[in-house]
């Protein structure tokens, strides 16, 4: 009896209309993962743990700096297309997606202070201008491939067509990766891969700028490219101020994972802030399989409020169990079979990282409770609550953090890393709970 129900079980979930679209994506979100890995082992190879701090660093600041100028359109249009879409409102759908073309110029804009400003900031904080130079060149690459990739992303998620979606964000990590390691491996060092990242952003841009115009074509909903030349004339007031909260969200939650290399950056080596990353790393490749879990609930819980389908409470806590459960599995998975990994893959001027991989047992077993959380703020317009939650989490986290940095090195920013994102997580999906 207890076999045939599992049997069962399995049987639903496997014909799942959500369930087939995950499992599309996740076989793409594992091909990325593995070339992005790939890449990554190379890299540190290649640099070595002195050299590849600064490639860390350099990336740290980099992503600060896009987070603070994206201004969290791409996630507030995921949000506001899958309504829109959902409706079949021709109007409006084009209404959103000029509304993005309009505030990427204003991101363009911004873009050229954020190059100006990087090698400033990282001579004060690190002493060290090339790190800005560097985090400036991946500031440019964001840009480019920003624009035609996002708009094509976007028509194919919310329209279901998420094996494109999958095939396309593939391509994008897969050239990337190619062009980082053959620069570097020609001798051109971190700049060299850097450059190779410029390069990835303009056949990706071409790529996509392609891929709208299929997308287009067979989806009229969407506007065509002559069309784009009265973007200028969308309202921005009346999306901005969803989105700024959305961006709000967005950024203080990727915080999370930008700021600890950054504050590690201020009192250790490079060398450690290699440790730090290999290990974190590690652990977040085992775990980017949760990713396309919430890259689709993005658009399938605004969907589901939006239509007033009675069972979102029950479908947030099946998806946020579920996904808890596969965290869990996937991180003792990961730290059982590190000894030899990180042997393997890195060498063996990179095992001093491996105790750390043990250190992020705890933060990698309960991180699949927050997978939903994002996409159900957004979907029941609660993303001010978010906010608080994750800023009174990161006001307190912030100076304690350094203080265990300081006292503690690595380890304390492993105990930082692990109470920030339980914490939040946690509080978050007990308040949903109750709210829901």
């Amino acid at each position: 009896m207890i076999f045939t129900n599992i049997k069962n079980r399995i049987r639903y979930l496997r014909e799942h209309h959500f369930v087939r679209k995950v499992a599309v994506l996740q076989a793409g979100s594992f091909g990325s993962s593995i070339v992005s890995g790939l890449a990554g082992i190379l890299m540190a190879r290649i640099l070595q743990p002195q050299l590849y701090g600064v490639y860390s660093l350099a990336f740290g600041l980099a992503s600060l700096l896009v987070l603070i100028i994206s201004l969290g359109v791409q996630d507030s249009a995921a949000a506001l297309l899958g309504k829109t879409y959902a409706r079949g409102d021709h109007e409006e759908t084009r209404e959103v997606v000029f509304f993005l073309a309009k505030v990427t110029l204003l991101i363009a804009c911004l873009s050229v202070l954020a190059v100006l400003a990087a090698p400033f900031l990282s001579a004060h904080f690190y002493h060290n201008r090339d790190i800005g130079f560097y985090a400036g060149l991946l500031v440019i690459a964001s840009l480019v491939s920003f624009t035609w990739f996002t708009f094509s992303t976007l028509a194919l998620q919310v329209s279901g067509k998420i094996k494109q979606m999958s095939l396309l964000g593939f391509a994008d990590q897969a050239t990337r990766s190619t062009c980082t390691v053959l620069f570097a491996l020609a001798g051109f060092g971190i700049a060299g891969a850097l450059y190779g990242n410029l390069i990835d952003a303009g056949i990706i841009f071409i790529v996509s700028f392609i891929a709208w115009k299929r997308v287009q074509r067979s989806l009229p909903i969407f506007p065509s490219i002559s069309e784009f030349g009265g973007f200028l004339k969308a309202p921005l007031r009346k999306y901005l101020r969803f989105s700024l909260w959305v961006a709000l969200d967005k950024n203080i939650a990727t915080l999370y994972s930008i700021l600890p290399i950054l504050m590690i950056g201020l009192y250790v080596s490079t060398a450690d802030v290699t440790y730090f990353k290999i290990s974190f790393a590690y652990m977040n490749l085992a775990l980017s399989f949760m990713g396309p879990i919430s890259t689709l609930l993005a658009v399938q819980f605004p969907q589901m409020h939006a239509s007033g389908h009675t069972g979102l409470r029950s479908n947030f806590v099946r998806v946020s169990l579920y996904s808890l459960l596969l965290s869990a599995i996937l991180t003792a998975g990961a730290v059982a079979i590190s000894p030899v990994a990180l042997r393997i893959l890195y060498g063996h001027s990179f095992l001093p990282g491996l105790k750390y991989v043990f250190g992020f047992f705890i933060y990698g077993a309960l991180l699949g409770i927050g997978v939903g959380l994002g996409p159900m703020w957004r979907a029941i317009n609660k993303v001010h609550v978010s906010i608080l939650i994750n800023t009174i989490v990161l006001v307190i986290g912030i100076p304690s953090g350094l203080y265990l940095i300081h006292h503690w090195g690595i380890w304390g920013a492993v105990i930082m890393v692990t109470s920030w994102f339980t914490i939040s997580h946690l509080i978050s999906f007990f308040y949903l709970l109750g709210h829901l």
